[in-house]
């Protein structure tokens, strides 16, 4: 219980991102929780436990949708699960199109960012669970930055004037967390 208590907020804003579906997000959740507890004896390291749960999450995930189109456009009525209802209203559009703008990314890119940047992972994290190299892991990161701030500036938005674009992604992505 103390394992799921350390990790939870992490592997649940992981998930949430990863379906921009708050109904699909708890259905995953539960089921992943589920079979984690079911195979909770095959954890070699305690230490690992988050990378236990996102392992079976992203697997759920890719079963569930393996007909579907990945990473679906984000039902409005479910925004305020990921916009944080005290943010500035003069933000609201600037995140909501970040999310968009995210959605759109390579998904090996996208997964990588929102394990770095939303569910805090550190980079050897990521590694262990993409695979790969650890410099890969920091190109897709990098390349994912930059494909966002190239999407967010080609996007027509609303801004505040005296805020550049890098200092929203800086902002939306600081308000994520």
């Amino acid at each position: 219980m103390l394992l799921l208590e350390a990790h939870h907020a992490a592997f649940v804003r992981y998930v949430r991102a990863m379906t921009k579906d708050t109904e699909q997000a708890r259905d995953i959740v539960a089921e992943t929780l589920l079979i984690a507890l079911e195979r909770f004896d095959t954890l070699r390291e305690p230490a690992s436990f988050l990378f236990f749960l996102i392992a079976i999450a992203r697997r759920h995930f890719w079963r569930m949708n393996k007909w579907a189109s990945l990473f679906t456009r984000m039902e409005a009525k479910h925004e305020d699960l990921v916009i944080d209802p005290a943010s500035s209203q003069d933000l609201r559009p600037d995140i909501r199109l970040l999310h968009e703008c995210i959605a759109r990314l390579p998904s090996k890119q996208r997964e990588a960012l929102v394990l770095f940047e939303l569910s805090g992972l550190s980079l050897s994290e990521i590694h262990a669970l993409q695979g790969g190299s650890l410099s890969g892991v920091k190109t897709r990161i990098a390349r994912a930055r930059r494909k966002l701030t190239q999407k967010m500036d080609e996007s027509p938005r609303i801004a505040s004037p005296e805020k550049t674009d890098t200092d929203i992604v800086s902002i939306e992505l600081e308000a994520e967390r």
